[in-house]
């Protein structure tokens, strides 16, 4: 089973001979991605057009500015691989720095090999005649991963759990008047609040009530919340499911987009019987708070990037661009992990970790020096846990987080 590492290897080199017949052919990404002869056309032609619809696929919306850094990397692959611009044109013609242009392709780099790897993943990279990705998906199997989506991108904060079930009967109870369905909710007023967009929390338990419906028994059905934990778990009980139902019901689109959400989360769905037979339909809802990631940077387009790579992970991004926005933050509450840029203009970074690793109150909490500049030994002996050199990569930021982070917990 090859690596990851070694796959986005064979995704840069089949970019780099993008106009090559001879290398695309040998490529071993296009076995990897179980690429099919069509007629008329070779491996090469085959794997060329996957790349470029995989690049394609990276286009903004048009309601995303054109300054954005979005469409900076989608023009950077296109201009560099499709139409084969010398860097120096592309520098030209974006206003990008070199440093700007490195770093942003390695960012536009990491999205294309993402793509492939969770497509390699997931059914092998099937190509069908008419484009990329085998069959072409469903609507439902479309909506699901639309929604799982946004649900990953989607920014955190806490939701307090009463208020949200308060909030969904409200909003349920005209459609089960209509139906004919009357619904009990069971919930303790002390839930503790979970972390989430409130909105993808609330289309969870909607999506369940409403396929919940429609195999309601005549005395309605009973939704009951509980802590576990650290987890609360909703049993929605009151379904008559014949012997197939089970079956059906998972195939439900609205269930199947609850169950991917959940996941999103750290939480699952699934069914279970008590011990008169009768199924219930649960799933539960994570309530641990995630690890607070704060990042000291100057740098917008470096915080957006660290952002994107944060998002959809059990981790929540804070930011601190000067001296003040700093001590506001550790005022506030104190993050478990802490990444430092250390050549900021009017803000001397290696005076910043001394200070922290000098305060009692932060010296404990892991620092990771993000810089341009590699001076490891010097970031080391001033108390810091790790350096990575920019531009960084997703993979290379998320493993350094969750080496760290474990190895804190482990502490106790």
């Amino acid at each position: 089973m090859i690596s990851r590492q070694a796959f986005a290897q064979h995704v840069k080199e089949a970019l780099e001979n993008f106009h090559d017949p001879v290398r695309l052919q040998n490529n071993p990404l296009a076995k990897l991605m179980r690429l099919q002869f069509v007629p008329g056309e070779t491996l090469a032609t085959s794997l060329r057009e996957l790349l470029r619809q995989t690049i394609e696929s990276l286009r903004p919306v048009t309601l995303v500015p054109s300054s954005s850094p979005e469409w900076s990397g989608y023009r950077l692959l296109r201009m560099r691989y499709v139409q084969s611009r010398s860097r120096f044109a592309i520098c030209e013609d974006l206003g990008l720095s070199q440093a700007s242009y490195y770093r942003r392709l390695q960012e536009a780099l990491d999205a294309v090999v993402s793509i492939l790897w969770e497509r390699h993943q997931r059914n092998g990279g099937l190509l069908s005649k008419d484009g990329i990705g085998g069959d072409e998906p469903s609507s439902g199997e479309r909506a699901i991963e639309e929604a799982t989506r946004l649900a990953r991108e989607s920014r955190r904060e806490l939701v307090p759990l009463s208020e949200l079930v308060g909030s969904i009967k409200q909003t349920i109870l005209p459609l089960a008047e209509q139906q004919g369905v009357p619904i009990d909710f069971d919930a303790p007023i002390d839930l503790p609040p979970a972390y989430g967009d409130p909105s993808v929390l609330r289309q969870i338990i909607l999506n369940v009530l409403t396929e919940g419906m429609a195999f309601a028994t005549e005395g309605g059905l009973q939704l009951r919340v509980e802590q576990r934990g650290e987890e609360t778990v909703w049993r929605l009980q009151g379904l008559a499911l014949p012997q197939t139902a089970k079956s059906e019901l998972e195939q439900h689109n609205r269930l199947m987009i609850s169950q991917r959400l959940l996941e999103v989360y750290g939480g699952r769905l699934w069914f279970e019987s008590n011990e008169q037979g009768a199924s219930h339909l649960s799933f539960s809802v994570p309530v641990a708070r995630p690890k607070c990631i704060l990042i000291i940077d100057d740098d917008e387009d470096t915080i957006s990037l660290y952002q994107r790579y944060l998002q959809g992970h059990d981790y929540v991004p804070t930011t601190a661009r000067n001296k003040e926005q700093l001590e506001t933050q550790l005022a506030e509450a104190l993050p478990d992990l802490i990444l430092l840029d250390v050549l900021m203009p009017r803000w001397d970074g290696w005076m910043t970790l001394q200070q922290l690793k000098m305060s009692p109150e932060t010296a404990a909490i892991p620092v990771v020096i993000c810089s341009v500049l590699s001076q490891p030994r010097l970031a080391l002996a001033l108390g810091a846990e790790e350096v990575l050199q920019k531009p960084i990569s997703e993979q290379a930021l998320l493993r350094t987080i969750q080496t760290l982070l474990a190895r804190v917990d482990s502490k106790g």
